[in-house]
């Protein structure tokens, strides 16, 4: 009865280890395997329990049958692995430790469902922490010039942004209108706040001299199609580098750009970053 407590203990704890490694490091492998290589590496710890060469093995044996589709897969899961079993190691010290003196074995299941949760945080953190990386990595300075203003602004790309001005198909951006308000021609802004789509959806009601810097765009959203006012930006510098020529629409909403940022570009300008070498994400 001792030998299958000790392998049911082992393989919840296995699984647990095994299944943060397998979110963390986006295996994507299935609840079976990983189940499968849980009893299998503790099975092998119970039956070896003080065999350093049985546990080097039973630990190389149990990952490869978890990740091992690739040898990448494999070599990138161990280190994770590692990290979890050491996390785990001082509840699991803690249980070994108690079972002799504890007649209530409702203790483990407290002691196993706390490392469970420890993982379990501890995962999600480290899945915010990379989340969190991965946003700022496309989080940028950027130096927009429109109508003579160079204006400075924080910029988030966005890979779900494929807005395009249909005449030309140049890419279309974002940018809240508090952000470049105050370097906004101040009877262009006027204009621009009493524009009504709905009504007039034309730009007759614009100044003459910026009439030929800008569009009428349509867009598509959850709520609807709109029209929106596109302005052709003189240049914009993303990094230092030079981003294609495109149009800005200004949007009544900023606090919703993620980052803090103050403009959403559309994807185009990962194409920057990626002649900058910057990134490889496509």
């Amino acid at each position: 009865m001792y030998g299958e407590l000790m392998i049911g203990i082992n393989m919840l704890f296995n699984y647990a280890i095994l299944s943060f490694t397998n979110k963390v490091g986006n295996h994507q492998t299935s609840k079976r395997r990983l189940w499968s290589a849980a009893f299998l590496g503790a099975f092998f710890i119970t039956l070896f329990p003080y065999s350093l060469l049985a546990m080097i093995f039973t630990f190389l044996g149990m990952t490869y049958i978890a990740f091992g589709q690739t040898f990448s897969s494999w070599k990138s899961s161990i280190l994770a692995v590692l990290i979890a079993a050491f996390f785990a190691g001082g509840m699991l010290t803690l249980i070994y430790a108690q079972i002799s003196v504890s007649v209530n074995q409702s203790f483990l299941f407290v002691a196993i469902g706390l490392t469970y949760l420890s993982l379990y945080i501890v995962k999600h953190k480290w899945i915010d922490t990379r989340m969190m990386n991965k946003l700022m990595s496309f989080t940028l300075d950027s130096e927009l010039n429109l109508w003579g203003q160079s204006i400075p602004l924080k910029v988030f790309i966005d890979t779900g942004n494929h807005c395009v001005e249909p005449l030309s198909g140049d890419p279309v951006h974002f940018i809240g209108f508090s952000a470049i308000k105050e370097q906004l021609p101040v009877d262009f802004a006027s204009a621009l706040v009493s524009w009504n789509p709905e009504k007039s959806p034309d730009l007759a009601s614009f100044p003459a001299t910026y009439q030929k810097s800008l569009r009428l765009i349509r867009l598509q959203t959850v709520q609807g199609a709109s029209w929106a006012v596109g302005i052709k930006y003189d240049s914009w510098l993303l990094e230092g580098k030079l981003l294609p020529v495109g149009y800005i629409v200004l949007t009544k909403e900023q606090h919703q750009y993620p980052q803090g940022a103050a403009a959403i570009l559309q994807m185009s300008a990962m194409d920057v970053l990626k002649e900058e070498g910057r990134t490889a994400i496509c």
